[in-house]
């Protein structure tokens, strides 16, 4: 595979006032790229509408911890 990522919603493992805490977060985890780096890029999970949306306007430091192997 040429990538290979997660979509990790924490929301989903947990119930009653713990899941709150957690409403809607989502993070994208990019296990494995071949040309391209690997990293977690975080969502938020709008479940009324079954979509993810950018958490945040991106800006390039936002992305230090990305790890190009």
């Amino acid at each position: 595979a040429d990538v290979v990522m997660f979509v990790h919603r924490e929301e989903y493992y947990h119930r009653g006032e713990e899941q709150a805490q957690y409403a809607g977060q989502a993070e994208i985890i990019i296990a494995k790229q071949r040309n391209g780096p690997v990293g977690d890029i975080e969502l938020v999970w709008e479940k009324d509408f079954t979509r993810f949306q950018n958490k945040a306007p991106a800006r390039l430091d936002d992305f230090d911890d990305w790890n190009a192997e």
